[in-house]
């Protein structure tokens, strides 16, 4: 089970109802986690904006400080996270692929959940990198009373329970954030195939069509490849002594560019 150990004091969403020229806050909700979709920029389009990026994040950095400095006695507000990865079981062949549905059950548990805002207890679903993978946060946030530490287990049980509504004859999602066995099955490791490469990771493993389709993921791999100048290396190299015979007259691999990031 994968949890944040850390405070959503900063990640929390204030959707204010601003109704004066005061910009005084009638109305707002509290909800966990910020992934909005937009169009990304290319590296080479985005390296035009990057000074204009850091200024204006440090001028918004203060701006929020001064805001904010004088606060006293505000309350505390927290949450968590889980990971699931979505599996496809195959007895038949004994395999395990990757259900690449992570979008489409998230999307219909999204839906289930704001038909049922009105409950005490809910659950936030958002993208992450993988085309099966979800993660789950609770839809709204724990506040300071010992009480809250009751509803972590709680909300997780909930959130557990209601994707596993949403799963097919031979699905299973257990909570974990990495696929032990990804990039070594070929076009046969995700539902459906996928073949390898692609042209946003250039990888020699897996391909593209198992990123999540949200536009973030796509530019984020593409982007680190172009501006690193050549694809990130997930080789170790081996140690060089008697034992390692792979060597032989070769040189040990170094930096080992050119090989895939996944």
């Amino acid at each position: 089970m994968l949890i944040n150990s850390y405070c959503w004091c900063l990640p929390l969403i204030l959707s204010a109802v601003l109704t004066s020229p005061a910009s005084v806050a009638t109305a707002f909700t509290l909800q966990m986690g910020l992934l909005k979709v937009g169009v990304p920029q290319p590296w080479p389009k985005s390296k035009k904006n990057l000074n204009y990026v850091r200024e204006a994040g440090v001028r918004q950095f203060i701006s929020t400080y001064n805001r904010v400095k004088d606060l006293k006695g505000d309350e505390l507000l927290w949450g968590d996270e889980v990971e699931y990865g979505i599996f496809v079981l195959d007895e038949e062949n004994k395999k395990i692929r990757l259900s690449l549905r992570a979008k489409e059950i998230m999307d219909n548990l999204n839906k289930n959940e704001a038909i049922h805002s009105y409950e005490n207890e809910g659950c936030n679903w958002v993208p992450e990198y993988g085309g099966w993978m979800i993660e789950a946060t609770p839809s709204r946030p724990y506040t300071g009373y010992s009480s809250d530490l009751l509803r972590v287990e709680r909300n997780m049980r909930l959130r557990r329970k209601r994707l596993l509504t949403e799963l097919r004859d031979g699905e299973i999602a257990p909570t974990v954030a990495v696929f032990p066995l990804l990039g070594a099955m070929g076009d046969d490791g995700s539902v459906p195939p996928t073949s390898v490469g692609g042209t946003v990771t250039e990888s020699d493993y897996i391909g593209d069509g198992i990123i999540n389709p949200h536009p973030r993921f796509a530019a984020l791999s593409a982007n680190i490849r172009m501006r690193r100048g050549e694809k990130v290396s997930i080789r170790v190299p081996l140690f060089h002594d008697t034992n390692t015979p792979e060597y032989g007259e070769s040189a040990p691999c170094g930096g080992c560019g050119g090989e895939s990031i996944l």
